[in-house]
């Protein structure tokens, strides 16, 4: 079970050099940080990684907002972690209302997250405790206290920006219904931009998840503290796709995101609506395609994917996985094919590291650098050009194979551990004024893993 460590950490009296690394304190209200994770799961296992590999004592504070307590994370034997316990927490009328006006803030904001006060609590006694210490709030669930908090090192980890993630989810519902948006949905995005920006003026350092998002905050919001990290993927040490199982005459294609959120139910219906239809009966029996990710049975949107699959007796819904890499292994073929995303493209990662290769939409790879179509990667946007790639894969496995090494060699490149651990190293020592000596991962300081 989780447990708390208190150590105090001692500073020599020039804060420029530090003689044991401050304390890290990472906050997070939604998941832990165990291998197996999805989405903005995997981001929060990367970073927790690289703060081990550089030689950190971390501290995870989960959240608790739900009945979901999370298991002891052994993976990382190295990190402390801490329950805050904040499921009695609930918005009263009178917030309600002040959420309603939009004044007085503190009260608005407790309507949006309901955890603000135990959040802050947690924040604010570990900062009166240990002021040198670090801490990183995930998404605005937690990062909503740093306007509030004193001086202190924070780092906001901006997963997306919520805003425009809030634009795109509202669209789908508005596209199906036919209908203008609602004015509680205008009212709360109004709420979360002018929070958002605030969040990122307050922030010592605001590490995005996609080079994009970083230069919005730059240049737009006019915030310069903004940088991008990119991430590693836990397990990720060796890939798992089986190239050699890949032989002509058919292809498995592999669709891997919860069904209702935007950018995996925009991809869904690209593929149903605009790209099958464009291939004859003869390439549609060689395919077969799983979708992987959790789905609300009964939900609008759910519903919509399943109409929309219906004439495509190829398609297999596998639900929630538990460990994702038996999905990579058995697939061909990852489909990307969002015409809907914000944040961090993390199954192009996570393609990459496990071996299989890539298809997918210029928006849907807009987060991740070092692409080279054709040779890391396949990218189309056309629904014609999205079917004539698919047909031309069914009879060419060596194809795949090649982009599959070339995304490995990328991946272990610019996305291993170590070149996350560096270019973590890179933005604590601008942008928190530390001296951290550049480190190799496995010689000295590496995590140890679990048998």
């Amino acid at each position: 079970m989780f447990f708390k460590n208190d150590r105090s950490i001692a500073t020599t009296s020039d804060s420029s050099r530090i003689e044991r690394l401050p304390r890290v304190h990472i906050y997070c209200d939604s998941i832990p940080p165990e291998p197996g994770t999805v989405g903005h799961g995997l981001t929060v296992c990367s970073e927790v990684q690289a703060f081990l590999d550089l030689g950190f004592e971390v501290e995870f504070v989960f959240i608790r907002t739900r009945d979901n307590l999370p298991s002891s994370p052994g993976y990382f034997k190295q990190l402390n972690c801490t329950i805050v316990d904040a499921r009695s927490d609930r918005a009263s009328c009178l917030t309600r209302l002040a959420y309603w006006a939009g004044w007085p803030g503190e009260l608005a904001l407790r309507q949006l997250y309901p955890a603000r006060k135990a959040i802050l609590r947690a924040a604010l006694s570990r900062i009166r405790k240990d002021p040198s210490a670090i801490h990183v709030f995930h998404y605005l669930q937690t990062a909503n206290v740093i306007p509030r908090l004193p001086a202190a090192r924070t780092l906001w980890a901006c997963h997306d920006i919520e805003s425009e993630f809030l634009v795109r989810d509202a669209a789908i519902d508005e596209k199906r219904e036919k209908r203008q948006p609602y004015g509680w949905e205008s009212r709360k995005l109004r709420r979360v931009s002018d929070l958002e920006r605030a969040v990122a003026c307050a922030s010592g350092l605001v590490a995005c998840v996609a080079p994009e998002d970083a230069k919005q905050i730059v240049e737009e919001w006019r915030v310069p503290r903004a940088a991008y990290l990119p991430i590693s993927i836990t397990n990720g040490d060796n890939t798992v796709a089986a190239g050699a199982g890949r032989a002509a005459g058919h292809l498995r294609l592999l669709h891997v995101g919860a069904l209702d959120l935007p950018a995996n139910y925009s991809s869904l219906e690209f593929l149903f609506t605009r790209v099958f239809p464009l291939l004859d009966a003869e390439t549609l029996s060689q395919l077969k395609i799983e979708a992987v990710g959790t789905s609300a049975p009964g939900g609008a949107r759910t519903n919509a994917i399943m109409e929309m699959a219906r004439p495509y007796p190829m398609v297999r819904f596998s639900g929630f996985v538990e460990d994702i890499r038996t999905a990579y292994a058995r697939n061909d073929l990852q489909v990307v094919a969002s015409t809907k995303a914000t944040g961090r493209r993390s199954r192009i990662i996570e393609s990459w590291a496990y071996g299989l290769p890539v298809l997918c939409t210029t928006v849907a790879a807009g987060g991740v650098r070092y692409l080279e179509p054709g040779r890391n990667i396949l990218i189309a946007d056309d629904p014609r050009d999205f079917a004539r790639i698919l047909k031309e894969l069914i009879d060419t496995p060596n194809r795949l194979n090649e982009i599959a090494v070339a995304a490995r060699q990328t991946y272990d490149a610019k996305f291993g551990r170590q070149a996350v651990a560096g270019a973590l190293r890179e933005l604590l020592n601008t942008y928190f004024a530390l001296e951290l000596p550049p480190v190799a991962v496995g010689q000295g300081v590496s995590q140890e893993r679990t048998s």
